[in-house]
């Protein structure tokens, strides 16, 4: 087998774990500490970047919500947008107890599809090799 091949192989085998091990990170560790409460999606931001290698256009998304913590309400940007997202949606985050202003959104679900990925990519890459 060249050299070039393995690497290839190599490569994408350890872009397969890196996969696996940031699912595992936002399924199960990017919210430790922080508390779950609902918020409202008030604004969605999409921001043209460009175009793909197949010339469709790609957009970043900023999503802004209000939510209450001990009475107070606060107004924050998520980390997290999904297709599914529209203005007035109630949603799920999480907040830093000791600066409600720090927030996540909910990542497991994305976390998990990570977790899926991974392994499949891994499989797949070692199906390849060990037939070439």
């Amino acid at each position: 087998m060249r050299m070039k091949q393995r690497l290839f192989y190599l490569l994408f085998f350890l872009l397969g774990l890196a996969t696996l091990c940031f699912g595992v990170y936002m399924r199960f560790f990017e919210n430790n500490g922080y508390v779950k409460t609902t918020a409202i999606i008030t604004q969605i931001d999409e921001t043209y970047t460009g175009t793909d290698s197949d010339g469709h256009s790609e957009y970043d998304y900023d999503v802004y919500v209000d939510y209450t913590v001990d009475g107070k309400e606060y107004h924050g940007k998520s980390d997290l947008y999904q297709s599914n997202y529209e203005e007035g949606k109630e949603i799920t985050i999480y907040y830093n107890p000791e600066n409600p202003e720090e927030i996540h959104g909910d990542g497991k679900t994305f976390g998990l599809y990570l977790m899926i990925a991974g392994p499949v990519v891994m499989i797949i890459i070692a199906i390849m090799f060990f037939r070439s």
